[in-house]
């Protein structure tokens, strides 16, 4: 047993001695084991054939493959100091790239797509506006609601139901609410003050003065909910409205379309919730929204207070 043990390693040292010289003595083998080093798979095949041969073979053999796998890893350490870089074990020098197949879109996700892009165009022609509630106004050409209806979903549903107000009417904005945001369609013919109200001229005037603060107006108004419908009109009085204006009697909207007509003109103006009228449990409103007024200024007038005895009376003269 002693002498086996001996020759056993006599062979392991003799195979250490010799088989760097051999290995790395020819460029044709570095460039081999060079190859043969880099890929970890092949290196991993090559040790689990190397672990079943010494499993199967005798003890003087079993040190001899053990010696020259001790030399394989010897010669890797070595061309890797050689090339200036580190041996890699069990991971690969080269970085790794992962690549990602997009999945291919359903037929549904296609028309959604589209209809994406369709609505990101029409966006285009639209106007945004923001509260300082948080709400959103977007303002659409009234030629655009024909293609909104197959586009939108909010919008056909809002067509789809003429019970409350579904069908557009001739000179009226349209109005469709999808949660906080607000999608008003006007026509061509609207058009919109320094102050951003937007309006439409029914009939010119026949004056060339504009009211100011402090003259009291004389007008004519009628009131229409989001669908269109009358909610209230003055026409149904024996006699006009009249006000001062900038004393917050009026609704601001209207008047700062009164400050901005002549007598004898006729406008349909829209009012956003933010220059609508209060609302409340006191008030003819019970909830904020927008509102359609068409407003006639019939006169204008300068008025001034006289007090004689306690009794005060205003005297006033009709600027035209």
């Amino acid at each position: 047993r002693g002498g086996r043990t001996v020759k056993m390693r006599a062979a392991v040292v003799l195979a250490l001695a010799l088989a760097p010289a051999a290995l790395l003595a020819s460029p044709e083998i570095r460039a081999r084991g060079r190859v043969a080093a880099s890929p970890v798979s092949a290196r991993v095949r090559t040790a689990a054939r190397c672990a079943a041969v010494r499993a199967k073979s005798p003890p003087k053999r079993r040190g001899v493959l053990l010696g020259l796998g001790s030399l394989a890893v010897v010669a890797n350490r070595a061309l890797a100091d050689e090339e200036g870089g580190v041996p890699s074990e069990g991971t690969p020098s080269s970085p790794t790239v992962e690549v990602t197949e997009e999945k291919p879109m359903s037929a549904i996700e296609k028309l959604k797509e589209r209809q994406r892009k369709a609505l990101s165009d029409i966006e285009v022609k639209s106007e945004r506006i923001t509260y300082e509630d948080g709400s959103v106004t977007i303002i659409y050409p009234r030629s655009t609601l024909d293609e909104l209806r197959i586009k939108d979903p909010v919008v056909r549903q809002r067509l789809a139901s003429p019970g409350r107000g579904g069908i557009p009417k001739e000179g009226f904005p349209f109005f469709v609410r999808d949660g906080y945001t607000m999608k008003m369609f006007l026509e061509d013919t609207y058009e919109r003050t320094a102050d951003g109200l937007n309006y439409m001229r029914l009939a010119p005037g026949k004056g060339v003065n504009k009211p100011k603060d402090g003259q009291k107006v004389v007008f004519d108004f009628t009131a229409y909910n989001e669908n269109g419908d009358q909610i209230d009109t003055s026409l149904r009085k024996s006699e006009p409205p009249q006000a001062k204006l900038g004393l917050g009697t009026i609704v601001p909207g209207v008047e700062m379309a009164l400050k901005q007509m002549t007598v004898g003109e006729r406008w349909r103006i829209i009012v956003s919730p933010d220059l609508g009228p209060p609302t409340g449990p006191s008030t003819f409103f019970s909830a904020k929204q927008f509102e359609t007024f068409d407003i006639e200024l019939k006169d204008i007038k300068d008025c001034t207070a006289n007090s004689a005895l306690f009794v005060t009376k205003e005297e006033c003269t009709t600027i035209e």
